[in-house]
């Protein structure tokens, strides 16, 4: 089975149900409020435990509740959580998520412990950075701790995908060294400073991406509209599978571990897509970030029921 190793952020959820956003200075009545385990980091290792990877998590909570749901989350997928480490100095990091009855949301995150996951933390954890199979990162550490997990994954033979999520300057940085670039269409175009309006901008935005360093291919997540695969062969587009949303909170997440899944079981990029593309599908349809990820039996079943 192929080693996966995930580098990233651990956050609590803090959900308020809404019918709609609240415009600026607009107070509006919640319909509910919720608590979850999330984070992007612990999506991708919860969704790729579930469907039956081999996944170890590197990341950093603080000493307190939240860290414990998060680790009882993360331990009940069967994540691997030697390198979840824990600073008493700092809370672990939440998010405050507004979601509207369509679907939409509004998130805005308070980082906490995962910014104190400095590069010097993974230094106990090379071994682990060399042996991997697939490696996974995202923004939401250090844009330097990302860079020394990159380098030493790809001198190691690792693949490196890279979740380039919320795009924080200095992210350019880490596009040669990743093997997979995954940035949805507002990344994409702060990445590259072209417009993304239409599939042919989005398009010469992936394939400006691709020319600035060795990646093999930009895979540009779409929302309700899909996803897109910019190869240097050419692009292949991707309808969404069509699905009534509740909450879109983990979709990306579940697109990434969905895709790294089906690439470690050996299939290829483009049909791997496809399965990330109805995991997303289902994570959709629930409400909460890591309820909302699949098993593998889970997973087996809706993609049964889609081909019908």
């Amino acid at each position: 089975m192929k080693k996966i190793l995930v580098v990233g952020s651990l956050n609590v959820d803090l959900v308020v149900c809404t019918p709609a956003l609240p415009r600026e200075g607009q107070t509006i009545l919640g319909r509910s409020f919720d608590k979850f385990p999330g984070g992007k980091g612990a999506n991708q290792s919860v969704a790729l435990a579930r469907l039956g990877a081999h996944v170890t998590h590197i990341g950093k909570v603080g000493l307190d509740d939240h860290a414990r749901l998060l680790r009882k989350s993360l331990e009940e997928a069967g994540v691997r959580l030697n390198g979840l480490l824990e600073d008493s100095s700092v809370q672990t990091g939440v998010a405050f998520i507004q979601l509207a009855d369509e679907g939409a949301n509004t998130i805005v995150v308070i980082p906490g412990a995962n910014m104190r996951l400095l590069p010097s933390d993974l230094d106990p954890f090379i071994p682990f950075l060399r042996q991997a199979d697939f490696i996974a990162i995202q923004n939401e550490i250090p844009l330097e701790t990302n860079l020394k997990a990159a380098r030493i994954g790809r001198e190691g033979g690792a693949t490196v995908l890279y979740n380039p999520a919320p795009y924080r300057e200095g992210s350019d940085q880490i596009c040669p060294l990743a093997h997979l670039i995954i940035p949805n269409e507002i990344e994409l175009s702060e990445l590259t400073g072209l417009p993304v309006t239409t599939d042919e901008q989005i398009e010469s935005a992936a394939g400006k991406l691709l020319e600035k360093g060795g990646a093999e291919a930009v895979i540009v997540t779409l929302g309700a509209r899909g996803s897109m695969v910019k190869e240097r062969k050419g692009s292949t587009f991707f309808p969404a599978v069509k699905v009534k949303a509740v909450d879109t909170t983990a979709a990306g997440d579940a697109f990434i571990a969905g895709m790294i899944w089906s690439l470690s079981e050996g299939k290829t990029l483009i049909d791997s897509v496809r399965v990330a593309n109805q995991v997303a599908a289902y994570a959709v349809t629930i409400l909460g970030a890591q309820p909302s990820l699949p098993t593998r039996e889970q997973f087996e079943r809706f993609s049964a029921q889609l081909k019908k």
